[in-house]
């Protein structure tokens, strides 16, 4: 398996800022220790510039749910 690096570009950014919030808005829903890992990486995919294929998964889920929820209001 491939782990390619992908660069961030600034729409990008602006996703990562908007899951970041929502994460924070929503610790509780899915736990402080693991809100708080990917917050971290998120941080330090905006510090680097780009995000592993692993990373992106991770990321994916929670935007999926982020989605879902908005789909709700």
């Amino acid at each position: 398996m491939y782990n390619n690096a992908t660069f961030v570009d600034k729409e990008q950014l602006k996703h990562l800022k908007k899951l970041d919030s929502w994460l924070a808005d929503n610790m509780y829903e899915f736990g402080e220790d693991v809100v708080i890992k990917v917050r971290e990486l998120i941080t330090k995919i905006e510090q680097k510039g780009y995000y592993y294929e692993s990373e992106a998964e991770l990321l994916n889920m929670f935007a999926n749910e982020y989605n879902i929820q908005r789909r709700k209001k």
